[in-house]
């Protein structure tokens, strides 16, 4: 079994995530993906409260599922009360799933400083890397390099694709100038966001 864990702060989950999520599965044969809202993303301020943010997943993964795909939403890193780390969760899908392959699958941010976090080398023992380098990084290949050559034992399986270019602070900001977002995030998660107002005010 082969088992993609795609997390973030999902604030709100886009396009962008969805592709990555449905090309990670075509490309790497993938049995489940699993979408992980964090419960307390320790770099970002200021984010929605988990339970939206976990709902608008939800409607993201009941999407990829219309497609035919296997998407679930893990609610391992849901506790608000303290930073998670990806090798706290690993461990714990490992347990869960100890027949399976897990890949990570991550952007070319991620490529270039997992060697900042916690247990690096826990988290690649634990799964291998599925990296997204989207077209527009004349310094993917680079980053991959040297990723390669500071973890010699590690997988890492570079996806190239066209991935639409957007970020979920792209979204906010377009809600909250009373923007239109129908080609921004799933139709589920743009009406979820219209009947609970959110992002209408402009983030500090």
């Amino acid at each position: 079994m082969k088992i993609g864990v795609l997390g973030g702060s999902f604030d709100p989950i886009q396009n962008a995530h969805v592709g990555m999520a449905r090309l990670a599965a075509k490309e790497l044969g993938l049995d489940l993906v699993l979408l992980l809202p964090a419960g307390n993303p320790y770099f970002k301020k200021g984010v929605t409260p988990y339970a939206k943010r976990l709902e608008m997943t939800e409607a993201a993964a009941r999407s990829l599922v219309e497609e035919g795909y296997r998407a679930e939403v893990s609610l391992l890193e849901s506790d608000e009360s303290r930073p998670t780390y990806t090798c706290d969760t690993l461990k714990i899908l490992h347990e869960q799933y100890p027949e399976a392959k897990l890949y990570f699958i991550c952007g070319a941010d991620v490529l270039k400083t997992i060697h900042t976090f916690r247990e690096p080398e826990q988290i690649l023992r634990l799964a291998g890397l599925a990296a997204f380098d989207r077209g527009k990084d004349p310094e993917f290949e680079k980053a991959l390099a040297e990723f390669h050559e500071r973890f010699p034992k590690a997988e890492c399986v570079p996806l190239r694709s066209e991935l639409p270019d957007i970020s979920s602070t792209m979204v906010r900001e377009r809600v909250s100038a009373g923007g239109d977002i129908s080609e921004l995030v799933p139709p589920e998660v743009a009406a979820y966001i219209a009947v609970h107002g959110l992002y209408r005010e402009p983030r500090t």
